[in-house]
């Protein structure tokens, strides 16, 4: 199909995978959900049959749709999707495999004290004030990126990231199907991506801060007030910045 069919034509279930990779590219976003759709079963049963837990076959599953997502937006060389697919795949079930085979287990001698060993782990492992302060900092980021996103995906993201429940689980409390959680977990992951990322990079400080620096006087809109309050809610400096811009902090509360 020709890119200017692809423009005018909306991809739907009978758009090949080919043509969907390239309206993805082209920035039809419904195009993945659609590839998302097609293959999400198989994949998902792949992996089940490489994890053999069902928890962590569904993460991993997960994992791949989001790596895919990624690689499509990182080239713009042609993708035969099935092989393409299934080799992610692959490589995420070798990777998931490793990740369960380097968890340490510490082990006790006779007299019940900890070995030469064991302590030297147990020391290297120990947090320093600077990565206490960095994990803060991370927690932080984290929470700021939370706030920017819906209640509907932060909810979702909370029940199965905090609380680890089940899809079913989920869908039951939410009363949707267990592929409306999927899809609508696999949106939410990749926003939080974004907002984490934005905060991370300094991106969002930067935003904030020329919102606060609006003209004196002029009522802040709707969304800029939001945006304002959830941002220096977490972040101090971007909090102090917008007081000595003469923001009423307070009243962003």
């Amino acid at each position: 199909m020709s890119a200017l069919a692809l423009a005018t034509k909306p991809a739907d279930q009978s758009t090949d995978d080919l043509d969907l990779v390239a309206a993805f590219r082209a920035g039809d976003d419904h195009a993945f959900e659609l590839l998302y759709a097609r293959w999400q079963p198989r994949i998902a049963a792949y992996v089940r049959g490489k994890v053999r837990d069902d928890g962590r076959a569904e993460d991993v599953t997960q994992e791949i749709f989001m790596a895919a997502l990624r690689r499509m937006r990182e080239t713009d060389r042609e993708i035969l999707f099935r092989p393409w697919i299934y080799e992610i795949a692959k490589n995420a079930c070798i990777d998931a495999f490793r990740r369960t085979q380097n968890v340490n287990e510490i082990s006790f001698d006779a007299d019940d004290a900890l070995g030469p060993a064991d302590q030297r782990r147990l020391a290297a492992a120990g947090s320093s004030p600077d990565t206490a302060i960095d994990t803060k900092e991370a927690l932080d980021n984290l929470c700021g990126a939370l706030g920017g996103l819906s209640d509907e995906s932060r909810q979702i993201l909370t029940m199965r990231e905090f609380e680890g429940r089940s899809y079913r689980e989920i869908g039951d409390r939410l009363g949707m199907s267990q592929a409306a959680v999927e899809s609508a977990l696999w949106r939410a992951r990749g926003r939080l991506g974004k907002e984490y990322g934005e905060i991370v990079s300094g991106k969002r400080c930067l935003q904030v801060r020329a919102i606060a620096d609006g003209p004196a006087g002029r009522a802040l809109g709707v969304r800029n007030r939001q945006r304002l309050a959830r941002h220096i809610s977490h972040c101090q400096p971007c909090q102090r910045y917008a007081l000595h811009a003469g923001v009423d902090v307070a009243a962003l509360r």
